[in-house]
This record gives C-alpha cells, structure tokens and sequence, in this order.
C-alpha cells in the first residue's frame, strides 16, 4: 500500500510536515517537482536524514502542473516497498482548452 495522493493546484505554496516513524532515517523526493534545493529531499546532498522521531518541514510553491509522485530517497527501495511514495498531482490553475491533432496512418 502506497502513502496518500496529494491533490494541489499550480500556483499554490503547499506546506508538508514529515515525522519519520521508521526506524532508521529518511527523506522525501519530490519526483518531478520543480522544487528548491533545500526542499528536494536528496539525503546527504540537499538536506540531513530525517532521524527517526524526527519532522522536517517541506515547503515550496508548485511551479507546474502534471501527475507526478513522491517517494522516499533514502534506502528507497525497502521504504518505497513498505509504502514510502504515492501520487502528486498538480491541476492546472487554468482550464484552456487543450487542442490536439490526431493523425493515423489511415488518414
């Protein structure tokens, strides 16, 4: 089982306060997200290991839109396993109208 989807909209300054409950430290990597450096959860390059019983605040403003992820990016592999990532997903602040092309080779 994954963490929750986050829901935001572009343009929006989101806040996330992240206590480690794990027993060995962790971070969070905003996969895709334009994010400060400070915020973009690279341990040992971006910012320290979130110690166990510890919380660390994220904090940016969403720059883009798309459906992205969040995951742990420390020892990822066991966190991501026992559900240290889940969706983002950043809507449009405007509804324009997407106008697409479709071309097949039948036409």
């Amino acid at each position: 089982m994954h963490g929750p989807t986050i829901e935001a909209v572009e343009g929006d300054r989101v806040r996330f306060y992240v206590t480690n409950k794990l027993p060995e430290g962790t971070t969070v990597h905003w996969h895709g997200v334009i994010v400060p450096s400070g915020m973009d959860g690279v341990g040992g390059l971006s910012q320290k290991a979130i110690e166990p019983g510890e919380t660390y605040m994220y904090e940016f403003t969403l720059r883009q839109h798309g459906t992205l992820m969040y995951h742990s990016h420390h020892d990822e592999m066991t966190q991501m396993q026992l559900g240290a990532m889940g969706m983002f997903i950043i809507h449009p602040r405007s509804r324009r109208p997407i106008h697409r092309t479709a071309t097949t080779p039948f036409s």
